[in-house]
């Protein structure tokens, strides 16, 4: 279980306030005209927002009968708040792997990031 000052407790922060944007963007309200719904100031919805700010669980849900949304759709899933893959040194990481097995992550990256693959 990750502790309130895991990187892991503000990245879930960081994708729920991604959600509460895409939502209060959706609803065509600014910051200001949320926050004022709600009784907050317009800087605690930009921090929220950002991640920076940590709400109770009955803002959350004041959020989104707010929205006019499920409060399903303001929380991550566990995978969109996990790290991205450390690809740093890939050579070396790939060092004892098969010709086979590095020739797929090689194209597999190659796709992901858009670069074309080296000719043989």
């Amino acid at each position: 279980m990750p502790q309130p000052d895991d990187p892991q407790v503000d990245r879930f922060y960081a994708a729920v306030g991604d959600r509460i944007r895409d939502a209060r963007s959706a609803a065509r309200l600014t910051q200001a005209e949320l926050a004022a719904s709600l009784g907050l100031a317009r800087s605690s919805i930009a921090n929220i927002e950002g991640g920076r700010q940590r709400l109770p669980l009955h803002m959350v849900i004041l959020i989104a009968e707010t929205l006019n949304i499920d409060v399903s759709e303001l929380l991550p899933d566990m995978a969109e708040s996990q790290p991205a893959p450390d690809l740093n040194n890939i050579d070396e990481k790939l060092h004892d792997a098969d010709e086979s097995s590095r020739d797929f992550v090689e194209s597999a990256l190659a796709q992901l990031i858009g670069k074309p693959e080296p000719k043989e």
